[in-house]
């Protein structure tokens, strides 16, 4: 039995740029069409769901998720207000984020409350959605006889779920998340951020001693560079040790990332709510820091803001969901069948500092 016969291509770390992913038609991932050419102006299918909607109002289940869920599903509550802001201008968030919401550029009343997130019109029989990350497909749009336009990111998924279902274009071509306003006007030249957070250490962690790594080969392609690294440890974790010329910030609440992640030029961080948030911050002059996240088991196309600003490194692994369009936790795989494929710690830092440091602008290669 032949064992040397690769059946993709798969087998190294990849780096994609952030921003709209059009592709020749022969080399896009699975994903469902569009039942209209969005790309060519064609509208969709009108909907009674509209008229509906416009009358009793909305309200956006947001369960009781972590942060990177949220913030990724305030597209979908971005589409629904879109809709309908002739007839209702200002939303409702109640939730454990309340403080946070209050800086989302969506224009909202937050209450604070402890348990479920939920944003919503203040009628008294609203329309529920939900959004749940297992369910919206990547969606594929004819641009001509040779390309597609991919929507595989998360937010856009969302969106395009709101326009089938509401029957009405919507604005966002990409990238439809709200941003969050930070008060820190200018960015320091070569401050670089570490998140080392993530909801599953074990799997999803690049660890602290290679981020170190990152720093140590940004600092030899630059040498005589004003570096400043931080790294955002979590707050329910022991502080992590000392790491030489990084300072660490322990357990900074995700308000406060706000502002310190302006202060940055790069952020590098792994597949987690507080690396999503630096993507969607905002400046006072509408600039922000680039990012770069790390994917390790979850599809980078997938779990990313759409923003032109946030870039990914993946594993093999990584890939091989993108691909297919797959969830390791929805259809059940286990990453360990295609042995190191899916180890983030695996993935050189050489590679992420040279890729950063270009997306940045820093140096051409």
């Amino acid at each position: 039995m032949r064992t040397d016969h690769a059946l993709t291509d798969t087998d190294s770390p990849t780096c994609l740029r952030g921003g709209p992913t059009l592709v020749r038609r022969n080399r896009a991932p699975l994903g469902r069409l569009l039942p209209y050419r969005r790309a060519t102006g064609e509208l969709p299918p009108p909907k009674a769901a509209l008229d509906a909607v416009h009358e009793s109002g909305w309200q956006l289940d947001l369960g009781a998720r972590g942060l990177g869920d949220v913030l990724l599903g305030l597209a979908l509550a971005q589409a629904l207000h879109e809709a309908t802001r002739d007839r209702y201008p200002q939303p409702a968030y109640v939730g454990p984020r309340a403080d946070l919401l209050a800086r989302c550029t969506l224009p909202l009343t937050v209450t604070s409350a402890n348990g479920q997130h939920s944003i919503g019109t203040e009628s008294p029989t609203p329309r529920t959605f939900e959004a749940v990350p297992e369910i919206p497909p990547t969606r594929l749009d004819i641009v001509d006889a040779n390309v597609l336009q991919v929507h595989a990111t998360l937010p856009m998924r969302y969106y395009l779920d709101i326009e089938q279902t509401l029957g009405v274009r919507l604005p966002a071509d990409s990238d439809p998340c709200p941003r969050f306003r930070a008060t820190e006007p200018t960015p320091t030249p070569y401050h670089v951020l570490f998140v080392s957070t993530t909801s599953r250490p074990k799997r999803k962690d690049y660890g602290i001693e290679n981020f170190a790594a990152i720093a140590r080969c940004l600092t030899a392609h630059r040498p005589d560079a004003p570096w400043r690294f931080g790294l955002i440890a979590a707050p329910d974790r022991a502080a992590p040790p000392s790491v030489a010329q990084i300072e660490v910030f322990h357990g900074p609440t995700a308000v406060e990332c706000v502002d310190l992640f302006a202060t940055a030029e790069l952020v590098v961080g792994n597949d987690t709510g507080l690396t999503h948030l630096a993507a969607l911050t905002e400046r006072p002059d509408g600039t922000g820091p680039t990012v770069v996240g790390l994917y390790g088991r979850h599809a980078h196309t997938k779990w990313i803001t759409g923003s032109t600003r946030h870039h990914a490194v993946a594993t093999p692994f990584s890939q091989l969901m993108s691909i297919a369009d797959a969830c390791p936790v929805r259809d059940g795989y286990d990453d360990t069948v295609w042995s190191t494929a899916s180890d983030l710690r695996a993935v050189p830092a050489e590679l992420i500092a040279r890729f950063a440091g270009r997306c940045v602008g820093w140096w051409d290669s």
